[in-house]
């Protein structure tokens, strides 16, 4: 009995102290484009977006978010250790683009990039990004 009760209790401290990848709700997210050994590309974009549970599951809630065409390529191997999240993308066809992405989150704030290589436009660029949990989603 005391053992059926020492292990309830022990699982119910995990449960609490297990914190979640990223709350769900609405982010303030800065967008920053970045290419080597080119000072100001653009300025940076501010954009607000609902990130859901299921975003947090699949991995689009650290999705490119530019206009960049490796937007509409899969997203491949996402995984989630710690407060990090990773993925790698990779697009079909000869010259394809490709990137790796590496994201520090916390529970309301993350923080991260997207390094891409353009595949046959022989060009490589970053986006990085900073989110902000501002609310609940609407």
């Amino acid at each position: 009995m005391a053992r059926t009760s020492v292990l309830a209790a022990l699982a119910a401290t995990t449960s609490v102290v297990a914190d979640p990848l990223l709350a769900p709700g609405l982010y303030q997210v800065e967008v920053r484009l970045t290419l080597p050994n080119v000072q100001n590309v653009a300025a940076p974009v501010v954009v607000t977006r609902c990130i859901r549970p299921s975003d947090l599951e699949s991995g689009a809630a650290f999705a490119i978010l530019s206009k960049n065409p490796l937007r509409t390529c899969e997203l491949l191997d996402y995984q989630v250790t710690g407060g990090t999240a990773s993925y790698r993308i990779a697009c079909p066809g000869p010259n394809r683009g490709k990137a790796v992405a590496l994201f520090d989150t916390a529970a309301t704030t993350y923080r991260g990039s997207i390094n891409m290589d353009m595949g046959g436009k022989n060009m490589t660029m970053s986006e990085t990004q900073a989110g902000t949990r501002i609310g609940n989603c609407p």
